[in-house]
């Protein structure tokens, strides 16, 4: 089984700051470093963290670094001659964070682009890339009998076709207001709905049921990427024919894990160190 991920990858540029700047206001940062990102490398290196089979599709300039995705199939990513995507991502002394997206390569991600290997498994997609892509690998999905995971970031309308072919929709609380209530996106189409809280946990929707999962306590340093490994680990624990319930608490435990450290893929779990934490037999 195998977890395709559909999405962008960037170049971030870490800038730590005391307090996110408001408006014509200018701060002093505390320092300064690049690493890689983007809501597709970042899910797909959860992914491989995890242990998981993890293919990627997606596009980039000339400047990427295979390095930087040591573990995930390549094979379905296409150089572009636009460079790799960029985010500008301000990190204040609570963990929080402001991101700015050029996307660059991630803006030429074509439905042709789109591909998936033989088997069955999981596709995770999101929104840094064309609608007409992500659209693509959910019709893709759906004609393969995968399942199909939709994190709506950065949120927009989404067309009915696609709400209808998504199994669980991801978004977190200010994609939702965007997107409208869990009740109206399941009686759009959508599978489930799993709302992410931040420090609160998620709370899952489904026809009928409506289940809040409480988040693991850590001492957070940058939530930059948190989200990503939410994703990520659902769609490797979906792969692996968890059910939902228990896919979504490991996400949220994988979550928590990945604000230990700086950057979006510093602090990602293993297998081994996530089931610990969340007391789950492998």
């Amino acid at each position: 089984m195998t977890v395709v991920v559909v999405g962008a990858v960037n170049v971030d540029l870490v800038v730590r700051v005391p307090r996110i700047a408001a408006p014509g206001e200018t701060v002093i940062a505390a320092g300064s470093g690049t690493g890689a990102g983007g809501k597709g490398g970042n899910q797909a290196a959860a992914v491989a963290r995890l242990g998981g089979d993890c293919a990627l599709v997606a596009r980039v300039g000339p400047d990427f670094d295979p390095g930087s995705l040591a573990g995930v199939d390549l094979s379905r990513v296409r150089r572009d001659a636009e460079p790799t995507g960029l985010a500008v991502v301000l990190v204040d002394d609570g963990g929080e964070n402001a991101i700015t997206v050029v996307p660059g390569a991630n803006a030429r991600l074509s439905p042709a682009d789109v591909d998936l290997p033989a088997g069955r498994g999981v596709v995770l997609a999101s929104l840094e890339v064309p609608l007409p892509a992500v659209l693509e690998a959910a019709r893709r999905a759906r004609a393969a009998g995968w399942v199909f995971v939709l994190n709506p970031a950065p949120a927009r309308p989404l067309p009915a076709e696609l709400l209808a072919l998504t199994d669980v929709l991801v978004p977190n609380e200010h994609e939702l207001a965007a997107l409208g209530s869990p009740a109206a996106l399941l009686a759009a189409g959508a599978g489930a709905v799993v709302v992410t809280l931040g420090a609160a946990g998620c709370r899952v929707h489904r026809a009928g049921e409506v289940v809040d999962v409480p988040a693991v306590r850590v001492a957070a340093v940058d939530t930059t990427g948190a989200g990503d490994a939410f994703c990520g680990t659902l769609a490797w624990a979906l792969d692996a024919d968890r059910p939902l319930a228990e896919a979504v608490r490991l996400a949220c435990v994988a979550g928590a894990l990945a604000t230990r450290a700086v950057g979006a893929r510093a602090a990602l779990p293993t297998a081994a160190e996530l089931l610990a934490r969340a007391g789950v037999a492998a």
